[in-house]
């Protein structure tokens, strides 16, 4: 390829005016690429190189020239000071806890701390006990942390990684020590194996590279006894290991082992919600050459499994849009004379399922929206729901395999999140140890409204519209931010965002699109906004875009819209399509420029969600779906906010970048695109409260100032 001669990116002094806008400079460099005949130009292939001394220059401008206009927008601090209040309003902020030897692990963040800690505590009661602080670990960082204990809850597992990168290393803590071993499992991430208490599976990564394109490629599963050499690690499964199993490149090998099976399960773990499993016994795991016998395809639709003695409960779509629950047998595994526990109708979709000592946990969504929790008693086949006193959306999760109680978590558009407890074997339901009271300012006077929008086709597409109903005009003077994501077949519920209210405290309503490429029904939602159908993603979301204006809720001058990262398709092709229903864009770390995705360290693993360059139909989806092929010049776009992190793993930051560098040239000079670039965070995490809640702030200021709020307008 032709060497690109790239002007330097000169620093500048920015002055803010209500005139023209005079970015940094991003030069026009050409590059054509042929698709099955059809020819695409692409002007800023040259911010691909993102190690390049000028392309970090580039972005280093474009941060200063945003932190600068920014700067000049009053209420930044009057949002922080109200985000910090709203903090303050819960006093304990817990996570789910898991309960391991008879001890509650679980995470709690006081107001004010950077980061959630780990503790643990009895379960018969007693103080908490701190157990890991991921703002101390490193001096000067704060770590992502996720962890796992071992059953007899003498050691915890961190998967520890920092600035947002992921790519985590793995620390072991002697839980009554409360000290780290020595050993450390370099660019890894694992959990301990059921019922052995000091081995621990995991998958071993190239490096934490966020830029490297191998570092996703031909990963291994690895096994590590607690107090052995690392470097004498067994590799359990990967693809040059099981040329038999067929692993793409980009699959993540992993060993899934049950609690209650003596059978194991190799998965190829990645984005293709359908499942090909292999299975083997579990006293095999050690041996050298593991005899992997064919479970499942991707034909059979599986979506979800559990292990059960000789059986094994999944979750398919196969013959039904909104799933069933089959039990097959094994070791011979049937799937036509498979039992049938529970189906899915026309409205209830069996969205998951988990167990507990005794249970099957079955959640069925309406819509959506509504949902319901069933209780399928392994030893009598009994199948009944769960009562309890809750409204809203329900999530319930076993504290541990080993017993049947649960954490119920239960939140709405307007209710904050608590977790209560519930014991089926008593069907006893109580508050629990983790709930925590609340009473946040304004709550009381919101509300919510679930509608359904008939979108393009004539599909009717699930709204849902929160606002204060004191605030509320109907005459379209109310500014709007309308949300969706719509990828992976993933369902957003009703849920409580206190970081919210400074906007829905300001009349502002919310707005929340069940666009298709989600699940909210059924299988045949996901399928509709999927590779070559892609396209109802945001012709459903410009739809309800269009219903909230023409229902007064706001007006084309008063409407923003957002997402992130796959969302980033969904918001780069509604504005471009529809631009004029718009006053705001704000994609964060979004997927902008999906026909290059392909070549970032993450795009492969991708492929089986939007499809590949290289088939012929499915890169014409891509085509249609490439936010930064369809800007063009002289169009009057809505003003946009960008995101990236410099260090994401899974959006590469020259995605956002190009597509802003694009939009910087051809939108009305007089209507900002800027490119906020985060250089601590990555895709998400990363950041402490403090950090987060500033960048909360700009957002929503920028989208205020656009938008009219008399507050958050510059002076002259």
């Amino acid at each position: 390829m032709k060497k690109l001669l790239i002007i330097p990116v000169i620093l500048f002094i920015s002055i803010f005016s209500f005139g023209q806008y005079h970015y940094p400079s991003s030069p026009i460099v050409p590059v054509t690429d042929t698709y099955f005949g059809t020819s695409v130009t692409d002007n800023y292939r040259w911010l691909e190189d993102i190690k390049d001394p000028k392309v970090v220059s580039w972005f280093k401008a474009q941060a200063d020239y945003t932190n600068d206009i920014m700067s000049k927008v009053p209420g930044q601090q009057m949002l922080i000071d109200e985000l910090d209040k709203l903090d303050k309003v819960e006093q304990i902020k817990y996570g789910f806890p898991n309960l391991a030897s008879n001890t509650f692990f679980f995470t709690k963040r006081f107001p004010g701390e950077p980061a959630s800690k780990i503790y643990s505590r009895s379960k018969t009661g007693g103080a908490d006990v701190l157990l890991f602080d991921p703002s101390n670990y490193i001096k000067g960082k704060v770590m992502n942390v996720n962890y796992d204990v071992s059953d007899d809850g003498k050691y915890m597992l961190l998967n520890l990684s920092e600035a947002g990168k992921e790519t985590p290393n793995i620390r072991i803590m002697d839980v009554k020590t409360n000290k780290l071993l020595p050993e450390e499992i370099l660019y890894a991430a694992g959990d301990f194996i059921p019922n052995s208490n000091n081995e621990i599976s995991y998958l071993k990564f190239k490096n934490d590279d966020v830029h490297d394109p191998e570092n996703n490629l031909n990963i291994k599963c690895m096994l590590h006894v607690i107090g052995t050499d690392v470097k004498a690690d067994k590799e359990l499964l990967s693809r040059a290991k099981n040329p038999e199993l067929n692993f793409e490149p980009s699959d993540r090998p992993w060993i899934n082992i049950s609690a209650h099976s003596s059978f194991m399960f190799a998965e190829k773990d990645n984005v293709n919600p359908n499942k090909e499993l292999f299975y083997a016994p579990v006293s095999t795991l050690t041996d050298n050459k593991i005899a992997w016998k064919p479970f499942s395809k991707y034909a059979d639709e599986i979506k979800g499994y559990i292990a059960r003695g000789d059986a094994v409960y999944c979750r398919t779509t196969k013959g039904n849009n909104n799933s069933r629950i089959i039990k097959v047998s094994l070791p011979n595994p049937d799937f036509s004379t498979a039992s049938e526990i529970l189906a899915g109708d026309k409205d209830w979709k069996i969205s998951s399922m988990s167990e507990s000592k005794d249970y099957l946990l079955i959640r069925m969504v309406k819509n959506g929206i509504e949902n319901k929790i069933m209780l399928y008693d392994f030893a009598t086949g009994k199948l009944e729901e769960m009562h309890v006193p809750l409204k809203g959306t329900i999530f319930m999760l076993p504290y541990s395999v080993f017993t049947n109680e649960f954490a119920v978590g239960n939140t709405s558009w307007t209710e904050p999140f608590n977790t209560y407890q519930y014991n089926a074997g008593n069907s006893q339901f109580s508050k629990g140890p983790f709930y925590v009271p609340s009473n946040y300012p304004g709550i009381s006077n919101l509300e919510s409204k679930e509608v359904e929008v008939a979108s393009y086709d004539g599909t009717m597409v699930p709204l849902s519209i929160v606002y204060d109903k004191t605030k509320l005009k109907k005459d379209g003077s109310n500014i709007c931010l309308l949300e969706g994501y719509g990828a992976y077949g993933v369902s957003t519920p009703p849920n409580f965002d206190e970081t919210k209210l400074p906007l829905l405290n300001r009349g502002v309503v919310y707005a929340w699109a069940h666009v298709r490429g989600g699940g909210e029904k059924g299988e045949a939602w996901h399928m509709g906004g999927f590779k070559t159908t892609k396209q109802n993603t945001w012709k459903d979301f410009n739809a309800c875009a269009d219903y909230l204006i023409k229902n007064g809720y706001t007006s084309s001058q008063k409407l923003g819209c957002s997402s992130a990262s796959a969302g980033g398709i969904l918001i780069g092709m509604a504005i471009t399509e529809r631009p004029d229903l718009y006053k705001v864009a704000i994609p964060k770390v979004g997927c902008l420029n999906a026909l290059r995705m392909e070549q970032t360290p993450n795009g492969p693993d991708n492929t089986p969600e939007f499809g590949t360059v290289k088939d012929s139909l499915e890169c014409e989806g891509l085509l249609k779906m490439d936010a930064l092929r369809h800007v063009k010049a002289g169009v009057s776009y809505p003003a946009q906010f960008i995101t990236t992190g410099f260090n994401d793993p899974r959006v590469d930051s020259w995605i956002p970048g190009k597509f802003a560098a694009a939009m910087q040239a051809d939108n009305n000079p007089t209507t900002p695109t800027l490119l906020y670039v985060n250089y601590k965070g990555g895709h998400f995490g990363g950041t402490t409260t403090k950090e987060q809640f500033a960048e909360i702030a700009l957002e929503d200021a920028f989208l205020l100032w656009q938008c009219g709020d008399p507050d958050f307008q510059p002076k002259k």
